[in-house]
């Protein structure tokens, strides 16, 4: 092969050895996804799993490298692709597909099967995906020994990598998902597979045909000796622990910090699905910047830009500013960019020369790991009572970072005078924290003008001076970041706009909160932005159901329109507060299916909600676990009827919503069930799919869609609008429902896909902009 046409190949086997590395990861999730549902336990070892497989995959290419040379490597490096070869074929004369799912090895009767699952994962994906992560460090290493002029500095191909990355994180959600079942997507990724092992065996003979390694060697030296002038890696610099520890912060920070902000945009303020992908398309595209000659005198501008950025995202926390969104999720998303750029700019600049490659991207990797495992498995436990500690941790360490030609001598010295600033700055915000609320209140009507600048006021004078005096010690790095750590810390002294916070816990699913609205009328369970129900305060005895379960709405509608008599058992997916419990009457069975253990304790905790300790039927059990693997545990025709209630936040449990779910909750209905289903959601158009899947069982089901409007009054008295949604064998099933036409509608079947566990198209339920 001509030598001017290297680095395109390399390039090339790159992009696609990344892009497939993005590939496989969403796949199988969505391979498992019926099987275990969404359980704590599955998708933490799934992620400790393909990191712990990512790490390794470093580790032997920087290993095997090293201690074999690169020729011989790659010798070894073409037997792991036979390999993958084979496991593909064995796969396929198996079980008929390239990607084994040998449900087999999952247990039913455990909710954490780790082992079953990651002997699972093992057979169906460990082979392609350890080669798969080898792609980055090893083929730049190879290159580096080809000879070619720019092999000098192969970092560049990074870029090449990373940029894969990104198409293969765009293309799954966009273009792969919407169009392809999950069979399809299977041979799509095995013939990806397949294209990159033939890419990787013609790098490794461009390997294979150059003289033995120590000429190759005299030949690199005698180029870099002839070609001295160009720009290339931080060479001088010995690897030393020092440096070893930067990278793996520099790497680590980012990673951190990309968990932060996409669960603090994505739950506290708009659960819109994908927005996920918007921080971490812009994690991968630093990379490709900064590894692409990123100019320097760019790379000072972000860093002067950066530091103000960090002061907005987080005067917006302390403000809990949600609205308008899209500059309140800029300015987070903008500050985490920023963060990227400087942190992986530094890495850019202090990479070593090729011979430290893989040992470079090994700590680089490890870095990364470490920052996600710390966001996703330590956080949850060490700030298991405080919250989302991580992400203001994240922005305080990113305070620190700069560009080093923009700092002085003593940029990490703390000394006395700082430590004084800091805690005068620290008694002026708790001052103004506790002075402020005294003079300017929020009125309980907050959506209006006057309400708004009320909340503009208190905040400014709350936080907006301090903040004006911490970014006065911006040059400084270490007194900027104390300086916001100080009004994170007196931070905690405000009550906030929600009222005053009775409870909060977090973990695997998030931070759940208990509070007191403002007015002190009502006790509120909440969930980043979604309200997931409400109880009077000011009534005693036992509780009337609000929000989305109120009496006059669908909920009340449903069990005033079938007889008492013939309802016996109720399954209820969804717990929320237990407010649908008011409902149950003497003689019948209640049982809630939740997958939220903090759910459960505060549901059953009648310090804060009664509906449960009040409960009037003669069992109210809480199953835990997920809905779906547990109702198919259930014998078969047990419920009169099954109220499915996962989907008032914006973010669906897909699984939920399929063929193959519908089909399980009619098995173990009764013969004359309903089936009751909440579709409230800001963002998606949830009522025609559920039509969609009414016509497609067999035999076709009956449905009835009420958009549930509150009045003003209803408003006050705790009702919020909703959408409910019913379904029956026979019309007759439905009771006075069928025949209440001025609130229970038939609905149209539109057109469109029907949601299977092997195929659901997200884009094609977004509602349209005039309908939001």
């Amino acid at each position: 092969m001509r030598l001017r046409l290297l680095p395109a190949l390399y390039a090339l086997t790159l992009f696609v050895g990344a892009a497939l590395l993005f590939l496989v990861q969403p796949l199988v999730g969505k391979l498992l996804l019926p099987l275990l549902g969404g359980s704590p336990g599955v998708w933490n070892t799934c992620m400790v799993f393909f990191q712990s497989v990512l790490l390794g995959g470093y580790l032997y290419a920087h290993r095997s490298t090293g201690q074999l040379g690169v020729r011989r490597q790659a010798l070894v490096h073409l037997a792991l692709l036979a390999i993958v070869v084979v496991a593909f074929k064995v796969a396929f004369a198996i079980t008929g597909s390239p990607v084994p799912a040998i449900t087999s090895l999952l247990p039913d009767d455990q909710d954490y099967p780790i082992i079953g699952l990651v002997a699972f994962l093992g057979v169906a994906v460990g082979v392609p995906f350890f080669v798969l992560s080898t792609t980055s460090p090893l083929l730049q290493r190879w290159f580096a020994s080809t000879g070619h002029p720019a092999a000098r500095d192969p970092y560049f191909l990074y870029a090449a990598s990373n940029a894969g990355s990104l198409l293969g994180l765009l293309g799954y959600p966009l273009v792969i998902e919407p169009r392809l079942t999950l069979e399809e997507q299977k041979w799509v990724f095995a013939a990806g597979v397949g294209l990159y092992v033939g890419m990787v065996v013609i790098c490794a003979i461009t390997i294979l045909k150059r003289k033995d390694d120590q000429q190759s060697l005299k030949e690199d030296r005698a180029r870099e000796i002839a070609e001295a002038y160009l720009p290339g890696p931080a060479s001088s610099q010995p690897i030393n622990r020092t440096r070893i520890a930067r990278w793996v912060f520099l790497a680590a920070l980012p990673s951190s910090l990309l968990l932060g902000v996409t669960t603090h945009v994505s739950t506290d303020l708009a659960p819109v699905p994908l927005l996920w992908v918007v921080p971490l398309a812009l994690y991968l595209t630093s990379f490709i910047l900064v590894f692409a000659r990123w100019p320097n005198e760019i790379h000072w501008l972000v860093g002067r830009v950066t530091p103000v950025l960090l002061l907005f995202a987080v005067l917006s926390l302390l403000l809990g500013a949600a609205e308008p969104f899209g500059v309140v999720a800029g300015l987070h998303i903008g500050a985490f960019f920023g963060v990227c750029l400087i942190c992986h700019g530094e890495l850019a600049r202090d990479r070593p020369p090729p011979e430290h490659l893989t040992a470079f991207y090994f700590w680089l990797s490890l870095g990364g790991v470490t920052g996600g495992l710390f966001n996703a498995l330590v956080a949850p436990i060490v700030f298991h009572r405080l919250g989302l500690v991580e992400y203001p941790l994240a922005l305080i360490l990113a305070a620190t970072v700069r560009p080093r030609e923009q700092g002085n001598g003593n940029y990490l010295a703390l000394k006395l005078v700082d430590a004084g600033i800091v805690l005068a700055l620290l008694t002026l915000t708790i001052c103004m924290v506790l002075v402020v609320p005294l003079y300017v209140s929020i009125p309980v009507d907050s959506d209006n003008a006057d309400a708004y600048l009320d909340r503009l006021l208190r905040g400014g004078l709350m936080f907006g001076i301090p903040a004006a005096a911490a970014f006065a010690l911006v040059r400084r790095p270490v007194r900027y970041a104390l300086s916001l750590a100080a009004l994170f810390v007196a931070w905690t002294f405000d009550p906030g706009l929600l009222g005053e916070t009775l409870h909060m816990e977090r973990n695997f699913f998030g931070v759940v909160r208990v509070t007191r609205s403002p007015d002190g009328r009502f006790i509120r369970l909440i969930h980043g932005t979604t309200m997931h129900g409400q109880q009077r305060a000011d009534e005693p005895g036992r509780p009337r159901p609000m929000t989305y379960y109120h009496e006059k709405g669908p909920v009340g509608s449903l069990f005033s329109s079938i007889p008492s008599d013939k309802i016996k058992r109720v399954g209820v997916v969804g717990l929320g507060t237990g407010a649908v419990a008011y409902y149950a009457k003497p003689g019948q069975q209640w049982t809630f299916f939740e997958i939220d253990p903090a759910v459960v304790r505060i549901a059953n905790d009648p310090a804060y909600f009664r509906f449960l300790s009040t409960c009037q039927a003669d069992s109210c059990t809480v199953v835990l676990g997920d809905a779906r693997r547990q109702i198919a545990r259930i014998p078969d025709g047990t419920f009169d009827v099954v109220i499915l209630d996962g989907f008032c936040s914006d973010a669906i449990p897909v699984h939920l919503l399929t063929r193959e779910a519908f089909g399980l909750y009619f098995q173990k209905l009764t013969p004359h069930g309903v089936l009751a289903v909440h579709i409230s959601n800001v963002h998606l158009d949830l009522p025609p799919l559920v039509a969609r899947l009414a016509a497609d069982h067999e035999p076709s089901l009956v449905v009835r869609y009420w958009h549930n409007i509150a009045s003003e009054d209803e408003r006050s008295d705790g009702k919020t609008d909703s959408q409910w949604m019913v379904l029956a064998r026979n019309e007759t099933d439905l009771g006075k429902m069928a025949k209440n036409t001025s609130h229970w509608e038939k609905i149209k079947v539109v057109p469109g896909p029907v949601w299977r566990d092997d195929f659901a198209n997200v884009l094609r339920v977004w509602k349209k902009r005039e309908e939001d």
